[in-house]
């Protein structure tokens, strides 16, 4: 623990949040690259990835320079700018099944007013949602209000077909809609089987029921075009954020064509996105139309995944790993994950102790078990080098540690 943080953790003593977060998270000076330095000026090679959001790496330098050109213009919060338009007319390029766009401040925001919106225009309160899939908290989303008795989040097992049609066919004349995660990243990384979204989306649609696509983490990072290209589906409504605004707080609602002007009413309204958020992402696509950079990103991420399992073989680790693209979760314990499950029945302690030591050699992947992990554009052959150097001393000091 460097002299600069021990001092900065004294002075943060009315910072409860702050303190309870440092304990597992570095308290970060600069971001640059792949790498994340903290207030000491220790370096890691950075994982998480800003939960997925920093595709093109930190501090990339294109969307810097379209960051400081919306800055110097001093636009504040809440006008609408010509961005939008520009925006728009970009993602067109990569989801060309849109007709209608809602841009929001942030991910989280732009989920819940589709919800409300689907509950307002379908008459219906019950949603369904596939388990598994990134959380649905009620103080994150407050879509319900304490005296609405008729509200129900209902949870489907992901990713049974058999129950999942079970559960649409019963609920059909009730559900305002039916939301999937094509990761269900609330326990990592644990993709849609070929041909479930297909099917999921073909029940939906001959029942009549909203399909909902949570693409937060998935959406420009597995694909162009987001999981549901990747799956050859087209729902009726898909939600962006996370990659798209690369490090910048961004949301987006992509509804179908057919679906004409959705509006909240009268009882809600869309605030404008800040218009450092609409450059940066229009920068970021700007990097993401080059193919090659998919294609380095599968490439990187495939070499730590061969990597790792290697040394995992080679340490007599149980090691499992998850991977679409440059999103993937490192498991530790016998069998693969693939649903809530089996990834509570994972060692999450033994993961806990992995990557705390692995964070000690300069390597940080996310300090909860059953997690998403991710690579950026930024990370390069020698970073996964040096990451999988650094796997092998905690593998092989772990495997002295337990030796009886």
């Amino acid at each position: 623990m460097g002299q600069r943080r021990e001092e900065l953790i004294q002075r943060a003593k009315v910072l409860p949040e702050l303190l309870r977060r440092a304990e597992r998270h570095p308290v970060a000076l600069k971001a640059q690259g792949a790498r994340i330095f903290d207030v000491d000026n220790f370096g890691y090679i950075d994982y998480t990835g800003g939960r997925g959001a920093a595709i093109c790496g930190y501090a990339n330098q294109y969307i810097l320079d379209a960051v400081r050109k919306v800055l110097t213009s001093g636009i504040p919060d809440g006008l609408h700018v010509p961005q939008e338009v520009e925006l728009a007319e970009t993602l067109a390029q990569f989801l060309p099944w849109v007709g209608n766009w809602w841009f929001c401040r942030n991910q989280g925001e732009a989920l819940r007013m589709v919800l409300r919106w689907a509950r307002r225009n379908s008459g219906n309160d019950l949603l369904l949602f596939v388990d598994g899939g990134a959380p649905l908290r009620r103080r994150q989303y407050p879509i319900w209000s304490d005296d609405d008795a008729s509200t129900v989040v209902r949870m489907v097992p992901g990713w049974d077909l058999d129950r999942i049609e079970v559960a649409l066919t019963a609920g059909a004349s009730k559900l305002a809609a039916f939301v999937v995660d094509p990761l269900m990243t609330r326990i990592g990384c644990a993709p849609a089987p070929e041909g479930v979204l297909e099917r999921i989306a073909e029940i939906c649609r001959d029942l009549g029921i909203l399909l909902v696509v949570d693409e937060r983490v998935s959406g420009f990072r597995v694909h162009r075009g987001g999981a549901c290209e990747g799956a050859g589906i087209v729902p009726d409504v898909a939600i962006f954020g996370g990659a798209l605004g690369g490090a910048f707080p961004i949301g987006v609602a992509a509804f179908r064509e057919g679906i004409d002007r959705p509006e909240l009413g009268e009882d809600g309204m869309l605030p404008a996105p800040h218009a450092v958020s609409l450059a940066a992402a229009e920068a970021v696509l700007s990097i993401l139309k080059n193919q090659t950079t998919y294609e380095r990103l599968e490439e990187r991420t495939k070499q730590l995944e061969d990597g790792v399992l290697a040394l995992a073989e080679r340490f007599s680790r149980p090691i499992s790993i998850n991977r679409v693209g440059s999103v993937f979760a490192l498991y530790l314990g016998e069998g693969p994950v693939r649903d809530v499950s089996s990834a509570e029945a994972t060692d999450q302690a033994a993961y806990r102790r992995l990557v705390t030591a692995l964070a000690q050699e300069g390597v940080l992947l996310p300090p909860d078990p059953c997690r998403p992990a991710f690579l950026s554009n930024a990370h390069g052959a020698k970073d996964v080098e040096e990451t999988l150097a650094a796997f092998e001393s905690v593998l092989m000091r772990l495997y002295q540690e337990d030796l009886p």
